[in-house]
């Protein structure tokens, strides 16, 4: 869905901040008019959308944005993205196709999600499309923030699938890594749809994980139809990896990143986005520019959660003749029924009476056997959350420091269970085992690493067996 407008602004939330740009469009040439990050004021997050829009509304006037309609960019730590491999079907069933099953693609353990896809399906041969997910919350705070700043919104995005979109418009397949004052974001877009959205850790992410974020990500990228996860034959990267920073680095720590991700890797150029030149004294806004850029951009986009293409087509409204018609129908042929019912009734009081008989012996077993769910569905009820308690407790023992992530997760009956992941250094993982022996409900805490590849990937696979104790 295109929204008419000729200037823009693209707003890039963030945790702690929102990137704001403002793009014109005169004559079919774009041009950034402004750029300016707004830090949320204490106490007020996104939790609080009313407060905060309220607060962005008086921003937005002292700096001087003029333009009203908005591209909302969401960070990529809210959406759910999975690649999906699709077979030969018209283009014009892929939402209907997609609809579905893609529920049963993400966690039942995520509620009221907002589904979009990018790509469409090819008729001659297999294809792949990315189903994106985000809660339901996540949109309502957008469109209460930008009702309370006055403002028209006309797409919600993600912000590095606008970006990535921007970057590449006149290039091949490329990897980029935006680095905003939230969070480091990695995307990739193979021809014109995007093919993958990570959430990498913080804007104060090593070059190191960055750079094995990023190795990763490029075998999970489907290539020339191939599955999801075979990305890449011999490991290498997916074209180029453009850098884009948004949280102004320090140079030596923007270096380091750029000198780890290898030769391929280059720092975004501003005029490969299309929006002209930067005002004096105006940086660090790519994210932002990128959003508004799509607004302005003639073509869909790829992923609207305002606007998602799975969401359950609207019914048609009868008109008034034609429901009194029917209405008229159907008085008609209740009246036939009844006439004929009323001839029929004794006999049917007599079979009901014998089906009676029989339905109450059926009801019985149906009874005890829902008896029987209920009681095995007791032990999931909210009220005894003893295995999401036990994910709890670890992510909350894991140190956020973005040298370890997770990669396995068992829990068995009897409250025995493992986990398994990589870390950059040892140390990491004997800090893991010590927060869990520290804690009460962690017992028979016990570690095994694998060491063989450290020198080649500077990382340890470890494997930590657990019993957890409940509250």
């Amino acid at each position: 869905m295109k929204f008419r407008a000729n200037k823009m602004l693209g707003l890039a939330l963030g945790e702690r901040s929102i990137l704001i740009a403002e793009v014109t469009n005169v004559t079919g040439r774009c041009q950034v008019a402004k750029a300016a990050e707004f830090i949320y004021p204490d106490g007020v997050s996104q939790q609080q959308p009313e407060a905060l829009g309220n607060a962005l509304r008086h921003f937005i006037k002292e700096q001087g944005f003029s333009a009203r309609a908005a591209v909302f960019g969401i960070p990529a730590k809210s959406v759910l993205t999975k690649s999906k491999e699709l077979p030969p079907v018209d283009p014009t069933l892929t939402a209907d196709l997609l609809r579905l099953q893609v529920e049963s693609e993400f966690s039942t353990e995520f509620k009221d999600l907002v589904y979009d896809y990018a790509g469409t399906s090819n008729p001659a041969e297999p294809s792949h499309v990315l189903l994106a997910a985000t809660p339901k919350s996540q949109v309502e705070q957008a469109v209460s923030i930008a009702q309370e700043a006055r403002l028209e919104l006309a797409a919600i995005v993600p912000t590095s699938v606008a970006l990535t979109a921007a970057t590449t418009r006149n290039a091949s397949d490329a990897l980029v890594l935006s680095i905003t004052p939230s969070a480091t974001e990695l995307s990739a877009q193979r021809g014109n749809q995007p093919s993958l959205l990570r959430h990498i850790g913080a804007s104060s992410a090593t070059g190191a994980t960055v750079a094995g974020e990023v190795r990763r990500a490029s075998l999970m990228i489907p290539r020339n139809g191939s599955a999801a996860g075979n990305g890449s034959a011999n490991g290498s990267s997916h074209g180029s990896v453009i850098v884009w920073d948004d949280a102004r680095l320090d140079p030596t720590a923007r270096a380091a990143i750029t000198a780890a991700l290898g030769p391929a890797a280059r720092t975004g150029n501003f005029s490969d986005l299309g929006a002209g030149d930067l005002p004096s004294g105006v940086d660090a806004c790519a994210a932002a520019v990128s959003l508004a850029m799509a607004g302005l951009n003639e073509d869909d986009l790829a992923i609207d959660f305002l606007h998602p293409r799975l969401a359950e087509p609207k019914k048609a409204a009868l008109k008034r003749q034609t429901a009194l018609a029917i209405a008229a129908g159907v008085i008609v042929i209740i009246g036939a029924i009844y006439a004929y019912a009323d001839l029929q009734s004794k006999e049917k009081t007599l079979a009901g009476l014998v089906a009676d008989n029989k339905a109450i012996s059926e009801d019985r077993k149906k009874a005890e056997s829902e008896v029987a769910m209920i009681k095995y569905a007791q032990g999931w009820h909210a009220d005894k959350p003893r295995y999401l308690s036990c994910l709890r407790d670890l992510t909350t023992a894991i140190p956020d420091d973005g040298q370890m992530y997770l990669i396995s997760f068992n829990l068995h009956d009897s409250m025995k269970g493992d986990i398994g992941g990589k870390a950059t250094t040892r140390e990491a993982v004997l800090t893991l085992v010590r927060r869990l022996n520290e804690s009460k409900h962690f017992s028979d805490v016990k570690m095994s690493l694998d060491l063989r590849d450290i020198r080649h990937v500077h990382e340890v696979t470890f494997t930590i067996n657990f019993k957890y104790v409940p509250a």
